[in-house]
């Protein structure tokens, strides 16, 4: 790689992790308050609730910016601008009526099968599916800057939605004390307010004269991997969904403190992989396989870089970041932390598989991969509890990635032989 080349991406991974790390900082710096209005029981209703984020997420969102990444350097500039108009509605419009949808399936799942559940329904339910629909258009965002590499714009309006959820934590967790209510509103004002302002700057879009033909070839692409990515839940999700069940709410609430802890390094592998998912893409349609095993490998290793890290120290961050009411959670911090590095080279595979036009092999991927996560969870939570749910996390990933790529060589022979 040129001096030159290499400065470049080391400008562009610098302004992606500060727009990553700006208002993880932020959050940190509002934790140990957060923490101190917060029992074990307002953190486990919050983590239960969130559970649910990672299932129905795909599901309202649709993998829309999946499909606009894989057209984004196939279409021209005019194309571009139909197809983001496009997405822009979609994701308005479709995005909330199918959130509807997903409110009274989970009450109604809640209600018949969840009968024993510890924790009330509402409001804490509708808070966080509404939450979801909002953020469709400012991820669409994030993703043009990303593919037109357009660090500076993703810095800013990253940090500046990164200030305002950090602004509304405070308002209704630690000034109003509304404890696992707040917790789960503070995400929904934010995401509003940052709803409300790329609706006025972009309303142009919606004069953008597009078709009902883009839209079905958009959801006949995006509909096996949002089945895919709806079983993803078994790998990012189920565990706290699964963990309340065992039914000691105090560890609970510090499992959930540790996976939220941990939580944060995803938010800095997210700046890495902005950084060079463009180019993996590039290198792949390009059929460029150094550049593609450059760019993965140098993912890869600078998010492992940052895990062991967090790991080291690891029982100062949580001291710091709950004013030492939650360091039992350390062990928790600690073990769901390698996920983050199992979660980045399936994302890799993951990719690849979407960019080569397989998506109906994503799904048979977490279809099989759910399946032996699904399998796996109650002996080992029966044996090891709380523990053993946390190392499902990592593994979960390595069952996945194991399976995309068996199902990807077997792709790969099949093609030979035709």
């Amino acid at each position: 790689m040129k001096s030159g080349q290499l400065l470049s991406y080391g400008k562009s991974v610098g302004t992606y992790f500060a727009a990553s790390l700006l208002p993880m900082l932020l959050m940190a710096a509002v934790n140990p308050l957060i923490a101190l209005n917060m029992s074990p029981e307002d953190y486990a209703v919050y983590g239960y609730y969130n559970s649910f984020t990672a299932l129905i997420s795909p599901l309202i969102v649709f993998y829309m910016l999946h499909y606009y990444t894989k057209r984004y350097y196939e279409v021209t500039e005019e194309e571009r601008l139909r197809l983001k108009a496009m997405l822009f509605k979609a994701l308005i419009f479709f995005s909330f009526a199918v959130s509807v949808l997903c409110l009274a399936a989970l009450a109604g799942y809640i209600v018949l099968f969840r009968k024993d559940i510890r924790f009330p329904l509402f409001p804490y339910l509708a808070f966080m599916v509404f939450a979801i629909p909002l953020t469709g258009i400012f991820k669409l965002e994030q993703t043009e800057f990303r593919m037109a590499r357009n660090a500076k714009g993703f810095f800013r309006i990253t940090v500046a939605a990164g200030i305002i959820t950090a602004a509304a934590n405070l308002l209704f967790v630690v000034a109003v004390k509304w404890g696992a209510a707040g917790k789960l509103l503070a995400p929904l004002a934010a995401n509003l307010i940052v709803f409300i302002y790329l609706i006025i700057r972009h309303r142009s879009l919606f004069r953008v004269r597009t078709g009902m033909a883009e839209f079905r070839r958009a959801l006949a692409f995006c509909l096996p991997l949002t089945a895919g990515a709806m079983l993803g839940y078994f790998s990012n999700g189920f565990d706290r969904t699964y963990l309340e069940s065992l039914g000691n709410v105090a560890e609970y609430g510090h499992y959930i403190v540790g996976a939220q802890i941990a939580g944060y390094l995803t938010v800095l592998s997210t700046a890495v992989t902005s950084t060079f998912q463009p180019d993996i893409y590039e290198a792949i349609a390009h059929r460029d396989r150094k550049m593609f095993w450059r760019s993965c490998c140098m993912q890869v290793g600078l998010i492992a870089l940052v895990v062991a890290v967090f790991i080291i120290f690891c029982p100062l961050i949580i001291r710091i970041l709950t004013a030492g009411r939650y360091v039992d959670s350390t062990i928790y911090a600690r073990i769901i932390s390698v996920s983050v590095v199992t979660s980045a080279i399936y994302y890799i595979i993951n990719n690849y598989t979407i960019a080569k036009g397989y998506p109906r092999l994503y799904l048979h991927t977490t279809v099989l991969g759910s399946a032996l996560i699904v399998a796996a969870y109650p002996p080992v939570v029966t044996r090891f509890g709380y523990i053993g749910g946390a190392c499902m996390t990592g593994v979960s990933f390595v069952m996945l990635a194991a399976v995309n790529l068996v199902l990807l060589v077997l792709v790969h022979l099949r093609r030979r032989r035709l």
